[in-house]
């Protein structure tokens, strides 16, 4: 899949730009404040409707506007399978469209294209809150396997729900409907992450080997029960089918929904599930949020962003688009040209960003370069 053309409209500081990118290399670079960032997030939010910056949705438009919009024309491998989405706010209305069709269900809009961004503000999952980084993931999973954001969705909904009888201290067998409800989803969500990571780890392992980083980076997923005890999903389920180790995953849940019956009453919430649970870095066996200094943070993200887009591939048969906002003051020359080359072997189109201007490593991967000042972009 890749961008053929794009076109923004009152978007952050864009007024109105219309370019065609390259199909493999895209390199923008202007000063600091130029607007290389939001060209990135325009390309992201297009495609998943959320900022890479976690902004409200009507901060994307240009100061004093009403309205803002969007329209990516993509393609799908060599053939004439052509995608073309179209994201548009106007006041407090927003309107999403696929193909020239209004979409009410986001679900099929969100499954035509995928997008993985890399930024200085990473750093952010592996420092930040668990939240964020469950969203993170949760959103990559998705990417290769709709079905999952779906349940995640329910699970949200059933959540709610089960919470608001356990804050008003509603009847307890009102509360065990909705806890068999949520057990009833909670185990795909745990076994698909639980998968996810399990192919990502091999990933990151081939990519520090290719990039000879020596970090000896890890990923581990965490149960938010008792979480004290350091429990892992992976230690805990071991191997065997989806469907056996769902049935593992929901065993270990019942056990938990009992161990924490007394207590829910009392706190007004649900203490099980996959809402608690965490994913946790390390860098040679040692917590990466305590450890690692914050350039081997940010190589680890960049590795994270690298392997996730392998990932994707292998599942659906094409890359993602791969967004790398600042790369040249996150990595050395010497790394940086073994992560662009990588990128070029799996065959993704990649957008960087840089203060700099092309250097001989850029030149060399040819594509197109673009330069941006104050919202304007000259090719």
């Amino acid at each position: 899949m890749f961008l053929e053309k794009i076109t923004l409209h009152n978007f952050r500081n864009y007024p109105s730009i219309q370019i065609e990118p390259d199909r493999h290399f895209n390199y923008i670079y202007g000063s600091n404040g130029a607007g290389k960032t939001n060209f990135l997030e325009a390309i992201f939010f297009l495609v998943n409707l959320q900022s890479v910056r976690r902004v409200a949705r009507v901060k994307l438009r240009s100061f004093g506007e009403q309205d803002m919009y969007i329209k990516g024309e993509f393609r799908k491998g060599e053939g004439n399978n052509k995608v073309i989405l179209e994201a548009a706010i106007s006041g407090s209305e927003r309107s999403y469209k696929f193909n020239g069709k209004k979409e009410l269900d986001l679900l099929p809009y969100l499954d035509q294209v995928h997008a993985v961004v890399f930024y200085p503000e990473s750093v952010q999952l592996i420092k930040g809150s668990p939240t964020l980084r469950r969203m993170v993931f949760d959103r990559a999973i998705a990417s290769e396997e709709r079905a999952h954001l779906s349940d995640l969705r329910e699970y949200g909904r059933l959540l709610i729900e089960r919470n608001g009888i356990l804050k008003q201290r509603g009847d307890s067998d009102m509360i065990k409907v909705w806890g068999k409800r949520l057990l009833r989803i909670a185990p795909r969500i745990i076994i698909r992450r639980h998968l996810y990571l399990r192919n990502l780890r091999q990933l990151l392992l081939d990519l520090e080997i290719k990039l000879e980083t020596k970090k000896e980076f890890e990923v581990t997923y965490r149960s938010g029960h008792n979480r004290s005890a350091g429990e892992d999903w992976s230690d805990r389920l071991g191997d065997g089918d989806q469907g056996e180790l769902e049935m593992r995953a929901l065993g270990f849940l019942e056990e938990n929904l009992k161990a924490v019956e007394g207590n829910e009453i009392l706190r007004g919430r649900t203490l099980w599930g996959p809402h608690l649970d965490d994913f946790e870095f390390k860098m040679k066996s040692r917590n990466a949020k305590e450890t690692a200094s914050q350039g081997e943070q940010r190589l680890l993200t960049i590795l994270l962003a690298v392997g996730a887009s392998e990932s994707y591939k292998q599942q659906k048969g094409e890359a993602p688009i791969i967004l790398l906002d600042d790369l040249s003051s996150e990595l050395d020359e010497e790394r940086r040209r073994k992560i662009i080359d990588y990128l070029k072997y799996i065959k993704a189109q990649v957008f960087i960003t840089s203060t700099e201007k092309p250097g001989p490593e850029e030149i060399k991967h040819q594509g197109q370069h673009f330069f941006i000042k104050n919202g304007v972009v000259v090719k």
